[in-house]
């Protein structure tokens, strides 16, 4: 019987400075802007016409952090670095582009999942990214693997791209747990699992080489 795969881009980060302007960036030069010129402006004795062109001024920049809140609910996040190349997860092995990594090599595996694309990065119940600018949806490359080998540490981040590729990376790791090739700490921290989904983890273990041995 062969066994699923899990398949996924791979986002290589860049190094250095993103001087890319997004949302929060944008709030967060008019706050600074706002509180320097309004510091300024009430330590100095202004005549009327100044005064009027710093009031202005200071309208113009809270209406650049509003908008920038607006703009931030609705940006699709942008991170810096390429999608390139190809991770694959089996039972046998850790296939990076052209590197495989039989479990056998891998010492003190990591995972987490996060968003996939264009999901929210903020709940309808807690909207932080309207008050911390952008970007409100995420580009599903936050989600990575870690892992030691030969003393080495792998750590490659990869896009989720839809539910349904999320949901193939759980079955995947879950088949990994009941394979022993990662523990069940490692497997409930990185899918988030509370403690009933624990539980009920441990009995489809369980449940599952049963099954197996029916097989047979």
């Amino acid at each position: 019987m062969k066994l699923p795969a899990f398949n996924a881009k791979i986002f290589v980060p860049f190094k250095g400075i993103d001087w890319r302007i997004n949302s929060s960036k944008l709030m967060y030069g008019g706050y600074i802007l706002f509180l320097m010129i309004g510091l300024i402006a009430s330590q100095v004795n202004l005549s009327s016409n100044i005064d009027y062109s710093i009031r202005t001024l200071l309208f113009s920049i809270l209406g650049m952090i509003f908008y920038s809140a607006y703009w931030g609910s609705r940006e699709k996040e942008k991170k810096y670095g390429k999608l390139e190349g190809e991770l694959e997860i089996c039972v046998e092995r850790i296939r990076i582009n052209d590197y495989s990594y039989s479990w056998t090599e891998i010492e003190k595996f990591e995972f987490r999942t996060f968003q996939v694309v264009d999901e929210k990065l903020w709940s309808e119940t807690y909207p932080i990214a309207r008050y911390y600018g952008g970007p409100a949806y995420s580009q599903g490359v936050n989600n990575f693997i870690e892992f030691m080998v030969d003393d080495k540490k792998v750590k490659v981040f990869f896009q989720l791209e839809t539910p349904s590729h999320k949901v193939e990376l759980k079955r995947m790791m879950r088949l990994l747990l009941f394979h022993d090739r990662i523990d069940l700490s490692t497997t409930y921290l990185g899918l988030n699992l509370d403690y009933e989904e624990i539980q009920k983890l441990k009995k489809a273990k369980a449940k599952y080489f049963i099954d197996l041995e029916a097989q047979f």
